[in-house]
């Protein structure tokens, strides 16, 4: 039974419901309660009214997040838990709750899974509860986005309305972090208002992953994941996942079809972003298959194609202009053709950011592929390429500049002189972050000398 987060607490949910698996034993309602009392009892000695919340363990953010709500504290999540990033928001009057011990000096609130005190409870005001996500931006500097717990169980109720069904006891296990909303809310605040387990480690390998999965399991991951699942037989009948979810950017057909066959299930893609929340859904059965909005969304088109959303879920419920371009249906639904920053200028010629990278992706020597404009240099085109194995065996044959000289060619008879990249590097794999998103950042410092330039 669904049960919103401000009513959870008070609720007469039974005290044996597992809540999360932690190294292969349950952590029940009982023990969820009575370690937010002993976490409440710790803040309240702080006589603070907000918090910095970034932990390993979902379950621990969990834990953080109701025991600041209890203490009427608005909850900073910033978008890792890496000490440069966090000197940014821990300060006396705004400690840091965590479970990774010692880093956060004296301003640190330590959710050590201790207990033993009685828990009382109080219902919250989704109203005055808050969090702040703070996301990296294009910009590398965080990004304040505000939601209120109003926007967050709004969203939570709509996502039980149309998947709940199929998730209906389902354990839930990621590939992506709790530090960023598509993996707080698919990832760990859906099954814990739905009563299931959750999974509070990020699985960084899909072996791991599905060694632990019982038979019944939801797997919440990325494109950039997706796109990298070894070969491996497909699971057999009896312990296909009946959904996967993912987000953060758009999933390539190819590898939405390899999911289905190893996993029997076709990927369930999330549109939307932090300061929207979930705008619609899709499973592509075929390329052009377009994004249903979610129940409550509305959607326009400007005279740029730019992809304006308007629902409950964004602050105000007023309209938000993403940086999406897209092809508009008549009922609302939508295929994405890009993002405006995705297209550029060179040479008097609009360019397909996306378009080289697909291009370049059918290589045998490709597995991924980032292509963008250097800052300092809107001229010039540069490819960041991830190999395949092929790909190092030719590049230890013939060097690096030889090999993009041969990956121009193979491109040249799909594009424009003007879109075929000029400067390249060759990587083990694309920097991403625990979201499956590109570092732009780390992308950009592979160009800042010529030292191993190919």
């Amino acid at each position: 039974m669904f049960i919103p987060i401000s009513k959870l607490l008070i609720s007469d949910r039974a005290g044996d419901t597992p809540v999360a698996r932690i190294s292969g034993e349950d952590r029940s309602f009982a023990d969820l309660t009575a370690e937010i009392a002993h976490l409440c009892l710790h803040i309240r000695s702080r006589g603070v009214n907000q918090v910095v919340l970034a932990t390993k363990s979902s379950y621990a953010f969990v834990c953080g997040m109701l025991a600041a709500f209890q203490t009427d504290c608005r909850i900073i999540v910033p978008p890792n838990a890496l000490p440069g990033m966090l000197t940014h928001f821990v300060k006396m009057e705004c400690p840091l709750m965590s479970d990774i011990c010692d880093i956060g000096d004296d301003n640190q609130i330590v959710i050590d899974g201790k207990s033993g005190v009685e828990p009382t409870f109080k219902e919250l005001d989704p109203d005055q509860c808050y969090l702040d996500f703070y996301t990296s931006g294009s910009t590398g500097q965080p990004k304040r986005v505000p939601k209120s717990l109003a926007q967050i169980e709004n969203e939570l109720i709509v996502l039980d309305q149309i998947f709940g069904a199929k998730l209906n006891g389902a354990a839930t296990l990621g590939t992506v972090s709790h530090q960023h909303i598509f993996g707080l809310y698919f990832k760990c605040l859906l099954p814990l208002c739905e009563g299931r387990v959750f999974f509070p480690e990020i699985f960084e390998i899909w072996e791991e992953l599905l060694a632990a999965a019982p038979p019944r399991s939801c797997f919440v991951s990325s494109p950039a994941h997706l796109t990298r699942i070894p070969p491996f037989d497909p699971l057999p009948h009896e312990e296909r996942t009946p959904v996967i979810f993912t987000a953060g950017g758009p999933l390539p057909f190819e590898a939405a079809q390899d999911a289905s066959v190893k996993f029997g299930t076709l990927p369930t893609e999330i549109f939307g972003s932090t300061e929207t929340g979930g705008v619609a859904h899709r499973q592509q059965k075929d390329p052009r298959t377009p994004f249903t909005p979610l129940p409550g969304v509305q959607t326009r088109i400007d005279t740029q194609q730019l992809l304006s959303v308007k629902s409950i879920y964004t602050d105000g419920a007023d309209w938000d202009v993403t940086n999406d371009i897209v092809e508009l249906l008549e009922d609302g639904s939508f295929i994405l053709a890009g993002r405006a920053n995705q297209f550029v200028k060179i040479e008097g010629k609009r360019i397909s950011l996306i378009e080289v990278e697909k291009y370049l992706i059918q290589s045998d020597y490709v597995r991924d592929a980032a292509v963008f404009i250097l800052k300092e240099d809107r001229a010039t085109l540069v490819a960041v390429v991830e190999l395949s194995a092929p790909g190092w065996q030719r590049h230890q044959e013939i060097g690096g500049f030889r090999l993009n000289r041969i990956l121009r060619r193979e491109l040249s008879p799909y594009l424009e002189n003007a879109a075929l990249p000029r400067r390249w590097r060759f990587v083990g794999r694309l920097p991403i972050n625990a979201q499956g998103k590109r570092q732009q950042a780390s992308l950009d410092e592979l160009f800042a000398s010529e030292e191993g330039a190919d």
